[in-house]
Formats: structure tokens, C-alpha cells, sequence
């Protein structure tokens, strides 16, 4: 019993250790002080830095234009992901007792691709699209692990990080790459549009048609042709922008509490009936049931995690340059691939966090036939280190959305009408001087936070 209480208590001063506050990051980032979110959570970094923090350095040393810093910080947060799919047995088992807040986070997988999307941005602003193109080719080897690893994945996020590769090569000029990148695009695209409610972009079948007809793939080209006409024409003197448009933040994953009925009938917890699994499955039939105190023997309370919707106000933008206006086109659903994460994982943390619950019930039991003050610090001690797994990736945006328009070379003065949810222009920003090269594609990225 001395050592049950030991691990509790212990777990109670590991829970309750502060780190930085999220809406000190979030108010640099939103008034653009990038710099500032970057420092302070450079100030506040632990001795060893875990995945979540690594990615909102990485992010907000992506906006603050310390492109080598917020490389170094995603490629930190991959490693140890790589390594943390294979389990620590002792963490696990501790987490079992305690919180899933002790087991180790190894990023979701939508995290994992969009942290190698940034860090090509990163290179593309460095004017390296040799390094762009590594972590192009490192995002799809790890699409590649993901379905090899499940055969029910998502492919959240896979169309989006397809179409983007398809991009940089074409820009680097690896036209085969590119070709074989598109192809992925449209058939991730598609795998994953029921749920996010993404259709596959134009801009994809059009690449198909473009790059296939380039390679001279003559049966490619009428096919993809047929199914998606003909892409747009350019002009010989021309390049051509493509604006990653990303807006607000996805939204941040909360604690709900929910409570679960012991029945006095219940034979849970004698000596032939303590299989927590089994009962916590019949306790998840009871979530927020409500019955007599004369039939209740304990109501159980666990922290479970939480996403609710919280769209930006801004959710769609206008490009303007000269005479040319190219609306963009959503590509990737951010805060979809968050909530419906959650949700496909939602009944594995639940019976978890269940049988961690009644192992702790277990121990208050005992140690409060043997004695009663024992007993109530167990339960305190429970209660304490009852808490909810709500590490995320916080900076991440709400959506994403591309324009790709071909340009007149030279310097453009572009135009950015940012829309609402009701499609008019809600705010603007000029972007001076973009330099736009002949027969060379300009990759930017711009963020919004209302």
C-alpha cells in the first residue's frame, strides 16, 4: 500500500509541473511578434524539450524567419517520435496507475506530416530546394510507414502533403517525382474525402495533365485530360505564384470529466471478479447514467480529453495582382483532422482511462477496509492525478488553403482579401515586390489569426 501511495503522490508533483502558457504564444503570434512566442518558449524550455513543445518552437521560428532554428526544432520532434513507437514499458505501466499525461507522446500523424511540410517551407525560403525536396521524400516515406502500419488509416493529411511534394519537385524540376507525387495527391485526396469533405483540387488533375504530357506519357495525358480538361494556358514570359493561405488556429484540446456508476450489485472487485478490462467495458455502457444513491456503491469520476469546433472568422481569401484575382481553394482541414482523431481514438482512451480508474478504486477499497484516513488520502491522491492527455500541437492552423496562378515575370504588388464565412472581403494586406522568375514557380506562405 506504502508503494501505491508513493507512485500517486510522486505522479501528483509530476502532473501538477508548469511549463509555458499557450496564450503568451498565441498573443505573439497573432500580433506578429513571432520572434517574441519563439523566445519565450525558448525561455521557458525544459532540460529535454518533449514533441508538443518542439513544434510550437518549430512554428513560431517558421514565422519569425528563423528558418535553420525551426527546422532543427521539427527534425528534434521526429526523431523522438520515430523512436517512441516503440513502447516504454515503464512509462505505460505507470500511466496505468496515474495519467495518460506520463505516457509518451509521439505526435499524431497529421502532425508528423505537416511538421515535414514546414520545414520545406523553410528550406524554399532559404533558397535550398534541394533540402525542400529531402523532407518531400522523408513525408512520403512516412506516408508509406502509416499504411503499411494500419490498414484503417485515415489519410488525414496525406492529399494535402502529396499535392504540396508534387509542387516542389515540379519547381525543382523532378518532373517524374512530381508526376508520381500528383497521382498520390489525387488518390489520397480522394481516400480521405468523406470524412475531411475535401474533393481533390483542380490544381491536382491539372498538374496530372500538365507534367504527364511534359514526360511525354501520351496514354496519362489523354486520360487525364478527358477527366480533367485542359489547365490553364500560360504565357511564355511568364511564372507562376502559389500562396499557401493558412488561417487561425485549430482548436486546442480541452478536459471534460464524466462519471460512471459502481451498482452496490456489481460483484466488481472481489476476489474472483477484478478484471478491469472486462468491467471497464461494462462501465462504458454507463457513461453519465444517473441512479439511486440507495442502488449506488461509488461513482467513479474520469478526465477525458476534448475537442470542440472553433473556426476562424476569416475562411477563405483573393489574390489580386495587376488585372488578375485568383480565389483559393480549401486543401487541407486542419481542425477535421484534430477532431476526428480524437474521435477514432476516443473508445481506446476511454476503456484505458477506466481501468486505470478502478485500479485506483481498487486500492481506495483496500486501503480503506484497513484504515479510513488511508483510504481518503488514496482517493485524494486519485483524484489529484486524475487528468486528461490534452498535449497537442497548438499552433498548428485551422485550414489551409492554396492559390496557384501563373504571373508575368517581374515584381508583383499582390492584393490579399482575406473572406468570411459568408464569402466577402473581410480584411486585406498587400505583399510588396513578390519576384515572380519565367518558367519558375514561387512557393509563399501567409498566415491570418482572426
Amino acid at each position: 500500500m506504502s508503494k501505491y501511495l508513493c507512485a500517486l503522490f510522486i505522479s501528483c508533483l509530476i502532473v501538477g509541473c508548469g511549463g509555458y502558457k499557450f496564450e503568451q504564444v498565441e498573443m505573439g503570434m497573432s500580433t506578429g511578434k513571432s520572434e517574441d512566442a519563439y523566445n519565450y518558449l525558448k525561455k521557458h524550455s525544459p532540460k529535454n524539450p518533449d514533441i508538443p513543445h518542439l513544434y510550437e518552437l518549430g512554428m513560431t521560428g517558421h514565422y519569425a524567419n528563423l528558418f535553420t532554428d525551426s527546422s532543427k526544432a521539427f527534425e528534434n520532434a521526429e526523431s523522438i517520435a520515430e523512436e517512441r513507437y516503440t513502447k516504454s514499458v515503464s512509462k505505460e505501466a505507470l500511466s496505468l496507475i496515474t495519467t495518460d499525461n506520463l505516457r509518451p507522446y509521439a505526435g499524431t500523424h497529421y502532425e508528423r506530416l505537416l511538421s515535414h511540410y514546414y520545414s520545406a517551407l523553410n528550406y524554399i525560403y532559404a533558397g535550398n530546394l534541394d533540402g525542400a525536396q529531402v523532407e518531400c521524400r522523408r513525408a512520403t516515406n512516412l506516408i508509406q510507414y502509416f499504411k503499411g502500419e494500419d490498414e484503417q488509416y485515415d489519410f488525414f493529411g496525406t492529399g494535402f502533403l502529396s499535392h504540396f511534394c508534387g509542387i516542389v519537385f515540379e519547381a525543382a524540376g523532378e518532373m517524374n517525382d512530381a508526376f508520381i507525387s500528383y497521382k498520390q495527391a489525387a488518390d489520397n485526396y480522394q481516400k480521405a474525402s468523406q470524412k475531411t469533405g475535401i474533393a481533390m483540387p483542380k490544381d491536382v488533375g491539372h498538374s496530372l495533365v500538365r507534367v504527364s504530357n511534359y514526360l511525354g506519357f501520351s496514354d496519362e495525358y489523354e486520360r487525364y485530360r478527358r477527366q480533367y480538361g485542359n489547365p490553364p494556358s500560360h504565357s511564355n514570359d511568364s511564372g507562376e505564384l502559389i500562396l499557401f493561405y493558412e488561417t487561425g488556429f485549430v482548436p486546442r484540446k480541452k478536459e471534460q470529466t464524466l462519471t460512471f456508476p459502481i451498482l452496490k450489485v456489481d460483484r466488481f472487485g472481489e476476489d474472483d471478479n477484478k478484471d478491469n478490462i472486462n468491467f471497464a467495458r461494462t462501465l462504458r455502457k454507463r457513461e453519465g447514467m444517473v441512479v439511486e444513491d440507495i442502488e449506488l456503491e461509488y461513482l467513479l469520476h474520469v478526465a477525458m480529453p476534448t475537442i470542440k469546433s472553433n473556426r476562424p472568422r476569416l475562411s477563405g481569401i483573393e489574390v489580386t495582382a495587376g488585372e488578375i484575382t485568383t480565389q483559393g481553394q480549401l486543401i487541407a482541414d486542419v481542425e477535421v483532422m484534430a477532431i476526428e482523431t480524437l474521435e477514432a481514438e476516443r473508445t481506446v482512451i476511454l476503456i484505458r482511462t477506466l481501468v486505470r480508474a478502478l485500479g485506483k478504486y481498487l486500492i481506495f477499497r483496500k486501503a480503506r477496509k484497513e484504515n479510513k484516513i488511508a483510504g481518503a488520502l488514496v482517493n485524494l491522491a486519485g483524484i489529484l492525478t486524475e487528468s486528461a492527455d490534452t498535449r497537442s500541437w497548438q499552433t498548428l492552423p485551422n485550414r489551409i488553403f492554396i492559390v496557384r496562378t501563373p504571373l508575368p515575370e517581374g515584381n508583383h504588388n499582390l492584393k490579399l482579401s482575406f473572406l468570411n464565412a459568408n464569402g466577402r472581403v473581410s480584411g486585406s494586406k498587400t505583399l510588396p515586390n513578390v519576384k515572380i522568375v519565367q518558367n519558375q514557380i514561387s512557393i509563399l506562405n501567409y498566415r491570418t489569426y482572426d
